[in-house]
């Protein structure tokens, strides 16, 4: 295989990797990033809630981060899935958030390995 392949196949998997998955101070940062503006419930309605669960969501303390924990719990709430939509509603900034904590995991985890 040459480099360039497994770069691709390491990648897909990170991508494919479930958002619960992510630490859970990454998923709070993640939310206070999608708070102002209330860009979470775009995020929240992408990512398929309805208009009544996202008012729902409204009304408890931090719904951003509910929200992504809600949505973490569903099938298919992989990395790749946050970052599409992230990227759709035009948030990089958050987008590199969640690049950041996955190298941040690959980093560790070759740590720990070593």
């Amino acid at each position: 295989m040459t480099s360039s392949v497994v770069h691709d196949a390491e990648f897909y998997y990170d991508e494919a990797v479930l958002f619960r998955l992510l630490p859970e101070s990454a998923q709070q940062v993640l939310a206070d990033r999608l708070m102002p503006d209330d860009a979470w419930k775009m995020v929240a309605d992408r990512l398929g809630f309805s208009a009544a669960d996202i008012e729902t969501l409204a009304t408890r303390s931090c719904p951003a981060y509910q929200m992504l924990r809600e949505w973490g719990r569903r099938e298919g709430s992989t990395r790749l899935v946050l970052r599409q939509t992230l990227d759709h509603i035009g948030r990089r900034d958050v987008v590199a958030l969640v690049d950041n904590a996955r190298k941040r995991e690959s980093s560790l985890s070759a740590s720990l390995i070593d």
